[in-house]
């Protein structure tokens, strides 16, 4: 007895397999997503009540972020001036005692002489 198997059975039989392998993936990822919204439920259930005392302040806290940023937006331009002022001061101070340190030494040359 001799059994022969044609292009078309074998592409039905690769197909099939496909199918299965597929069916059998998205079983387990369903168990697992099923899984993940157990744990999420039980998480929101034992932590209910503080959920329930924290989502009213939740715009109030986002109003207060608000401000704060926007008073260290202000605080950080006002630094970065008060930066810019130092630099100059210390540029003159360096200028001034680049001059000092001449007429000391141009004192002291004509005191040689």
């Amino acid at each position: 007895m001799e059994g022969y198997i044609t292009f078309s059975q074998l592409g039905l039989l690769i197909i099939f397999l496909v199918v299965v392998a597929a069916g059998g993936y998205a079983i387990m990822t369903l168990r697992n997503v099923n899984a993940a919204v157990k744990d999420i439920g039980a998480i929101l259930s034992a932590n209910r009540e503080a959920l329930n005392q924290a989502i009213p302040n939740v715009a109030m806290v986002s109003e207060n972020v608000l401000a704060i940023t926007n008073d260290l937006r202000i605080g950080l331009g006002e630094t970065s001036k008060a930066v810019v002022t130092a630099d100059h001061i210390a540029t003159y101070a360096v200028v001034i005692s680049e001059a000092a340190k001449a007429l000391v030494n141009l004192y002291a040359t004509a005191k040689k002489l």
